[in-house]
């Protein structure tokens, strides 16, 4: 073989070589026009979708754009790729986009091929949601997959730049639910207008703020409440029920109580929907900042226990901020404090139990809580007392024994001088010793 022929197949065979080493050498992907003619679509939003479905999960699993919109993407021929004839559906709207989200969703069999744990009754929950009611009706503006999925980037609900994302629900749910315009000529059961603050509102409660500020994932956001794929409202009678799924023991609590039988909301009427705040003990009492006197007035039953349900909370805290100080300097003077450290913990468990036991809206439960509570207190703050007592006790039997050595160092340093004065007197002078005829 020619050196010059030899020289130019080198290259080839290492080329050869490496691609079968990393798989290189394989079919051609398939020929897909539909991204190829609107990637060329710089300057119109027609551009868009094949931008988009560059980041999609379908792409990745291997779908192309024929598997939703159909048609021939084989063919360079617009009127070919996009022709009926070979089952080009174009852009679906309202009840086709369920229709053909579903046609793999709803699939067990063919959804177990890429996502075995996925749920694949999807469809069925939103025929029964309020969205899948009013679409079935013939509205078109409710919200299908792709309002909240999007269309064509979809990504992994646990992907962080998914619009279904947990931090990202709100702002999605948001984007019709906050326009006025897009809301108009929807309303409640009542007759009134839906309300579009919703989004608003939520980003000033503790739960937005629990998701945002501190990062938990598992703080509620709208569909935690309304459900997402089969969204409905919470009804009047649900409201207990929905707060409860999370709130477990408050809703027990709230069951057994007068007030489930006349508040209408719920737990909604004292924390509110959409703008929960923190609670605080300042809701309960009948000051000017506290809740109850909003239905109560001086002198009924609900007054009076309202007043005494506060003050026992608040003597508890008292107790326990006491105690707490005491237990501090105690240690801060290296006595060891830590059996009182877990009995102070104890004692504020009865305090968040006491504030538990208020959604009974009955004193004697709270009354039990507290004084259990106030117990603990009691015997910590015994226990601080007597600590203090000790020290003091040490520190008076320190101060003795440091005026005891004081004396003594005085009496010794007394003492040598009264001896450094004798032994002056009766030593003779230096200069005397030897006389004159020694210095001669």
């Amino acid at each position: 073989m020619p050196a010059a022929r030899h020289a130019r197949l080198l290259p080839l065979a290492a080329a050869l070589v490496l691609g079968l080493s990393y798989g290189a050498i394989a079919a051609p992907a398939a020929k897909n026009s539909c991204a190829t003619c609107h990637a060329r679509l710089t300057r119109s939003a027609s551009a868009l979708p094949s931008l988009q479905f560059r980041e999609d999960v379908h792409r990745d699993l291997g779908f192309t754009c024929a598997d939703c919109h159909g048609g021939d993407p084989t063919s360079d021929d617009q009127s070919q790729a996009m022709s009926p004839a070979r089952g080009y559906r174009g852009v679906p709207t309202g009840a086709e986009v369920i229709a053909r989200c579903a046609k793999c969703h709803s699939d067990a069999a063919f959804m177990h091929r890429f996502a075995p744990r996925q749920r694949v009754d999807q469809a069925s929950e939103y025929a029964s949601s309020v969205h899948g009611k009013r679409l079935a009706t013939g509205d078109t503006q409710v919200a299908t997959c792709a309002s909240c999925h999007g269309a064509h980037g979809i990504r992994l609900v646990h992907d962080a730049k998914s619009p279904v994302f947990p931090t990202n629900v709100a702002a999605t749910c948001g984007s019709c639910h906050s326009n006025p315009e897009h809301m108009k000529g929807y309303t409640l059961d009542s007759g009134a207008p839906l309300p579009t603050n919703q989004q608003a509102e939520y980003e000033t409660s503790v739960h937005h703020e629990a998701m945002v500020t501190r990062n938990d994932l598992s703080a509620p956001t709208c569909n935690d409440c309304h459900g997402n794929h089969g969204a409905a409202p919470p009804g009047v009678g649900t409201v207990a029920a929905v707060c409860g799924t999370c709130h477990a023991v408050f809703a027990v609590r709230f069951d057994a109580s007068v007030h489930k039988q006349v508040f209408d909301r719920g737990c909604a009427e004292c924390h509110g929907n959409h703008a929960v705040k923190a609670a605080s003990d300042r809701m309960l009492g009948t000051d000017q900042a506290a809740l109850c006197g909003t239905c109560h007035s001086e002198g009924d039953n609900g007054f009076k226990a309202a007043i005494q349900m506060r003050a026992a909370i608040d003597k508890l805290k008292q107790g326990l901020d006491q105690a707490a100080l005491l237990i501090a300097r105690v240690k801060n003077a290296g006595i060891e404090t830590s059996d009182q450290e877990l009995q102070l913990g104890e004692a504020a468990n009865r305090l968040t139990q006491a504030r538990t036991e208020v959604h009974t809206f009955n004193p004697a439960p709270v009354d039990g809580v507290v004084k259990d509570g106030l117990g603990i207190v009691s015997r910590v703050e015994a226990t601080g007392h007597s600590a203090e007592a000790e020290l003091r006790f040490r520190r008076q039997g320190l101060a003795a024994s440091l005026v005891a050595i004081l004396l003594v160092v005085v009496a010794l340093g007394l003492k040598i001088r009264q001896i450094d004065r004798r032994a002056g007197v009766s030593a003779p002078p230096a200069a005397d010793k030897g006389g004159p005829a020694a210095r001669a």
